[in-house]
């Protein structure tokens, strides 16, 4: 029998495939053909083909006959042959327009989501939201425009619940889980890569290390990238000249272009490569030829604004202002121009003007994370490829970018940010002054704030390879000691920033931990976070006189994401309160094994395989809790705890280990920052300071600096999922439950995040668990507070209006009435505003100019 396939899923890849894969690229087509007979066209056969390998493993069972008749219906439906033609071909323009008018509509300025009869709607938001993933909205915006020869006024996609902006209209809402870099909309990102790659040359090193790339290596997909440019201005001008009546069709304007200058040659060599999908001059030839055509260039400088963005754009010459972004505005003259007669028959411009969408959806493809990819490494790739292609954009212009990003629907009362602090104090002020600076769209007054995190990772780039966690480190000897040192030095430079500016305490407002969660344990954190949480209060204090004292910096942790084994995420998610980090009125970060059910996770995982000391840990943090009467005792599962802590310690430690009572006291003596602070650590100067602690604290510096204890530690162990487990986990998660309740922590979920992420689907979100709708049973124990977030817009094609919006249909298609989900949503946003790490002092004045 067939899996449960994402029909949506594979609809968006079946639309996506003509428009933005490397085969169609290569291919070249600018139509999809096929006979009366059912029989595709050799180019499309080749299309078809390598569409249906791409779809194998993503079709969970469905055969190759329910796939083809998938494809076909969404390449062909609709279409008939012309009378008296035995073939049918569908040119690209008329695909991508009638799936526009499919999918969008006009309603004033905005694009919005082709309302329907109910429950249409609610199938619509679950198409777009796959299809969104797969190809820039934008694209649709444009092709829909051209369709009904309008000007388009906009550049995304409303999804079409105005009911729900207005539902929230009178308080607003809070954004508390934000990531800085990654607040760049792709509209704005192309346009920037599109109109600075002729000056900047992107670093070949930056995008070699992001893993993969389109079309081979990162030299060929720098030099398509400076082609995209080239066909980009080439293509925009003949539709100029076109408007001007000064042009034809675009091979005479080429031939009349080149000729001009004395970059002839490698003009044509660009295009033609485009043409064919062969591999182009390379970029130090290109870029020469782009500066001549573009004029002369704006000098090189770290925009900080979009507006320096778009005034950069050489199309905005030809367009002029407007509301939408020039490359919109080309794409659908462009399409504009193939549906009309001339364009039809205008074979050369077809053929370039489609290769260079497909280099630009490409590239969209390439940031944004494809469903199923689960696991916060592959996320992490995903992040970091944002980097190379933002460059020349500010700190200023990022936060411009997150305030009109997350603008886009009900009004935005707060905005918090977040991205890692630079060792040097003096990078860190220069951050916070851009962010309380930062330009926001008319009509938008927001709260706004900085969260400093600590990237966790498996490596620091030391010349000796090592792991962080490999304690051969030459300089410390011990675990983490190279890692360790280097975010002493950030936080160094936060508390420096803040004794000399106290008032960026109105700006800076929290700390984070993040990244990849398995990489660096808990205990590393602690002696920072406990250090700059006490610095802020007493600089706080300092305020006093002038009538004005912030709440010392927040903490919230990425926690409770991605773990091996269910109990692994419990145990990350309580460490930070257990040893007196994480308190009254902050937050954690994702922490999904807060609300999966045990059950559901026991049979998706029979067994793992999981570092030893992980194990141990995980069975340490378990006994504890039965010593504390926090988790109800079972004999039996006593009985195996500890046994399974004899065989794990006698493995790790050796026979002379000690005893369990030993174990359970090195683990505290590890997290308690004091005691790591009378160690010397990381340098290790006093380690006579463990010894005097006994078998426990000689656990403690074998831990720390026995290689052969590391190594052991790090072998993976396979575990089954007893019986016995089930009933503890459902208490483990209770007890956290009750126990965030109380402290008033509240969970910043990030649904479409979890979604990609963790391979989870919508309508089952833990979410849904910790916050249970009316008259529906939750999770057991006491509800807890959870607000909403995107994480990272461009990574998951996202913004916070869209959240609320995507879980809004997602209730509805639950069966929950419209009323009930608009008031179980009003509470997450009040959570929000509730839990937010802002102050209102850091609002902008209105009016305000730099």
């Amino acid at each position: 029998m067939p899996g449960p396939a994402n029909i949506h899923h594979l609809e968006a890849e079946l639309i996506a495939w003509p428009l933005g894969s490397e085969v169609s690229f290569r291919l070249g087509l600018d139509a999809l053909t096929r006979t009366d007979a059912g029989i595709l066209g050799g180019g499309t056969q080749r299309l078809s083909d390598t569409l249906l390998d791409h779809l194998r493993p993503r079709a969970r069972g469905l055969s190759i006959e329910i796939l083809t008749q998938l494809r076909d219906g969404v390449w062909f439906e609709g279409e008939e042959s012309p009378q008296g033609s035995r073939q049918l071909d569908i040119p690209l323009a008329r695909f991508v327009a009638r799936l526009a008018t499919s999918r969008l509509h006009f309603v004033g300025e905005h694009a919005a989501l082709q309302p329907g009869a109910t429950p249409a709607m609610e199938q619509q938001s679950a198409r777009w939201r796959w299809l969104s993933l797969a190809l820039p909205p934008d694209l649709l915006i444009a092709a829909h425009a051209a369709i009904e020869d309008t000007e388009p006024l906009t550049d995304f996609v409303s999804l079409g619940a105005p009911h729900l902006e207005r539902f929230f209209e009178e308080e607003g809402i809070a954004q508390t889980h934000l990531h800085l870099g990654a607040a760049v909309p792709f509209e704005w990102l192309w346009t920037n890569l599109m109109t600075r790659i002729a000056g900047d040359a992107l670093q070949v090193p930056r995008l070699r290390r992001n893993g993969s790339l389109p079309l081979g290596s990162a030299r060929e997909f720098l030099d398509w990238l400076v082609t995209a440019s080239l066909a980009r201005l080439t293509l925009g001008g003949f539709l100029w000249h076109l408007e001007l009546g000064r042009a034809t069709t675009f091979r005479p304007f080429v031939d009349m272009l080149a000729t001009r200058g004395r970059d002839a040659s490698e003009h044509r060599a660009a295009l033609s490569a485009l043409h064919r999908g062969e591999r182009p001059p390379s970029q130090a030839v290109l870029r020469p030829v782009l500066r001549r055509l573009m004029g002369e260039p704006p000098p090189r400088q770290v925009e900080q604004s979009l507006e320096e963005v778009r005034r950069r754009d050489p199309l905005s010459q030809w367009l002029g202002p407007s509301s939408a972004l020039p490359e919109t505005r080309f794409m659908a003259r462009g399409l504009r121009y193939l549906l009309g007669p001339l364009g039809r028959r205008d074979g050369e411009f077809a053929r370039v003007f489609w290769q260079y969408l497909r280099l630009r959806n490409l590239t969209y493809r390439h940031l944004v994370l494809e469903p199923g990819t689960a696991g916060l490494d592959w996320f992490s790739v995903h992040f970091q490829r944002i980097s190379a292609l933002r460059e020349g954009l500010g700190d200023r212009a990022l936060m411009a970018s997150a305030l009109e990003l997350e603008s886009r629907g009900p009004p935005l009362r707060s905005l918090e940010v977040r991205t890692s602090p630079s060792p040097h104090w003096s990078d860190i002020r220069n951050l916070v002054r851009h962010i309380g600076r930062a330009p926001e769209p008319e009509g938008v007054q927001a709260e706004r704030g900085l969260v400093l995190h600590f990237v966790k990772g498996r490596s620091t780039g030391r010349r000796d390879k090592l792991p962080n966690a490999d304690p051969r480190q030459l300089a410390h000897g011990c675990r983490f000691g190279s890692y360790f040192h280097a975010i002493q030095r950030e936080a160094l430079a936060i508390e420096r920033v803040l004794r000399e500016h106290r008032e960026f305490l109105f700006i800076l407002r929290g700390l984070d931990v993040c990244n990849l969660e398995l990489a660096v344990p808990t205990w590393v954190f602690l002696p920072i976070l406990r250090q700059l949480r006490q610095a802020s209060a007493t600089l706080s204090r300092t305020l006093a006189p002038h009538g004005r004292i912030p709440r010392p910096l927040q903490l919230t942790m990425h926690a409770g994401e991605d773990f091996r084994r269910l109990i692994e995420g419990i145990r990350h998610m309580h460490e930070p309160v257990e040893f007196g980090v994480l308190g009254t009125a902050d937050r954690l970060g994702h922490a999904v094994a807060l609300g999966m059910k045990p059950e559901d996770w026991a049979s998706s995982t029979p067994f793992v395989r999981q570092p030893a000391e992980e194990r141990l840990d995980d069975l340490l943090w378990e006994l504890e809790r039965y010593r504390r009467a926090e988790l109800p005792t079972d004999a039996a599962r006593l009985a195996y705890v500890q046994d399974q802590l004899e065989r794990l310690s006698t493995w790790i430690y050796g026979t002379g280990y000690g005893s369990i009572e030993d174990l359970l006291r090195a683990r505290r003596l590890r997290h308690e920052p004091r005691f790591l602070e009378r160690l010397g650590y990381p340098f290790m100067r006093n380690v006579a300071n463990a010894e005097a602690e006994g078998a426990a604290g000689q656990l403690l510096l074998r831990y720390l600096t026995d290689f052969g204890v590391y190594s052991r530690g790090q072998q993976p162990v396979e575990i089954e999922t007893p019986s016995s487990e089930i009933p503890m986990l459902h208490a483990a998660q209770r007890f956290l439950r009750s126990l965030f309740s109380r402290l008033g922590i509240t969970i910043e979920a990030n649904p479409s995040s979890n979604v990609l992420i963790g391979d989870i689907a919508l309508d089952e979100h833990p979410l849904f668990q910790l916050q249970p709708l009316p008259g529906r049973v939750g999770a057991e124990g006491c509800p807890v507070a959870v607000s909403l977030g995107d994480d990272d817009p461009i990574t998951f094609a996202s913004s916070l209006p869209d959240e609320y919006c995507h879980l809004y249909y997602a209730l509805i298609r639950q069966g929950v009435p419209a009323q009930d989900a608009l008031g179980w949503l009003d509470q997450l946003r009040k959570n929000g505003l509730r839990a937010r790490f802002t102050l209102a002092d850091s609002i902008r004045p209105r009016g305000q100019r730099d």
